[in-house]
């Protein structure tokens, strides 16, 4: 007897049928255009056709939401933060998305995710409109019941796996389309969601803002601990003497950073710090001019390439002769030419030879 299961005899006949012109395959999601960062099978659940996770958040004006509770409506389910410029160019077109589809019972519903409470309210009271059901996950604990282990495996934080994601789930509660950051073309319209939302809804179309597409050459995935290498050349100098500590950002490739000087008070600045000891005392770092980056008729306050940053620091007087370490942080918010990645904030260290 064949130990071949029976696995095999149904993979067997769906090839029969197909070589004999059966039933058409329908193409998968993921190769269809504008919906090429669909989640696959291979990245594990949630997948479309499984029962969306519950969420359980509060709302902002404090009552309790469940998402369970929009059963019987369509729901448009966003994950966003207010230090993203991306998520902001796409929040200023959810409203438009919410009023386009309220005759044809479809709910938005905006997750901001793991950002400090304030930074978040002060943002949706300016930018989210009323229409929108605005929702604040402090913990990530809500995002990472969504997010499928194989997407962005290497993130450890798994709620920064679904972190401007976009899902649709049907009346029944069942996911029906599940897009993760769009890293080929970035469109704020969501003109490709609401394009399958249509097709699912079966109605007439609802004519879609016209996208305004930024193609791109997306980089490797890198987690934002990746995005950048620091290099720090060991400073030589008499105690009581001035010492320059020269910090260099190595931004890789494709990806940029905010500056120091960032264009909206809600984006990370890039900062770096040398903690004080008796053996130093340092000033403010100073940093290269902004590179300007165009996101839609926006101008962003960027860096890129090779970044140094330079720390001015005092040595001590009585400082001691010998090679000595300094700690520190560098602080940024890394994003493509099409997604941004979460703040991160690193321990640098550097070392100071005092000679006598």
């Amino acid at each position: 007897m064949s130990a071949r299961g029976p696995g095999w005899a149904v993979c067997v006949l769906a090839c029969a049928l197909a070589a004999c012109g059966g039933a058409a395959q329908e193409t998968p999601t993921w190769l269809r255009p504008g919906l090429t960062s669909a989640v696959r099978p291979d990245m594990g659940p949630p997948q479309p056709g499984d029962r969306a996770p519950e969420l359980e958040l509060a709302r902002e004006d404090g009552t309790p939401f469940r998402l369970s509770e929009l059963r019987g409506s369509w729901v448009l389910l966003h994950f966003t933060a207010s230090w993203c410029p991306f998520c902001d160019a796409e929040v200023a077109h959810l409203g438009e998305v919410a009023s386009a589809y309220a005759n044809r019972n479809v709910k938005v519903v905006l997750v901001d995710v793991e950002e400090e409470h304030e930074h978040w309210r002060s943002y949706a009271a300016a930018h989210v409109t009323p229409n929108v059901i605005a929702l604040w996950d402090g913990s990530g604990n809500g995002a990472r019941n969504f997010a499928p282990p194989g997407a962005q495996p290497s993130f450890e934080d798994r709620a920064q796996a679904v972190f401007d994601s976009s899902l649709i789930i049907d009346p029944s509660g069942t996911i029906r389309l599940f897009l993760l950051p769009n890293t080929k073309q970035f469109d704020p319209t969501f003109q490709a969601l609401r394009g399958e939302l249509d097709r699912m809804l079966s109605a007439t179309p609802v004519a879609a803002a016209k996208a305004q597409p930024q193609a791109s050459r997306e980089p490797a995935s890198l987690t934002p601990e990746q995005v950048a290498t620091v290099d720090a050349p060991r400073v030589r100098a008499k105690a009581g003497t001035h010492a320059d500590f020269a910090v260099t950002m190595k931004i890789a490739s494709g990806y940029h950073t905010m500056s120091n000087t960032p264009s909206d008070p809600l984006y990370i600045a890039t900062h770096v710090v040398l903690d004080a000891t008796p053996l130093v005392t340092c000033a403010a770092a100073s940093y290269p001019a902004a590179q300007p980056f165009q996101l839609l008729s926006a101008t962003i306050s960027t860096f890129h390439g090779d970044v140094t940053i330079h720390v001015p620091c005092e040595v001590a007087p009585a400082a001691a002769s010998g090679s000595h370490e300094l700690t520190g942080t560098l602080e940024y918010q890394a994003c493509t030419a099409s997604s941004c990645l979460f703040p991160v904030k690193r321990p640098i260290s550097v070392l100071l030879d005092v000679t006598p």
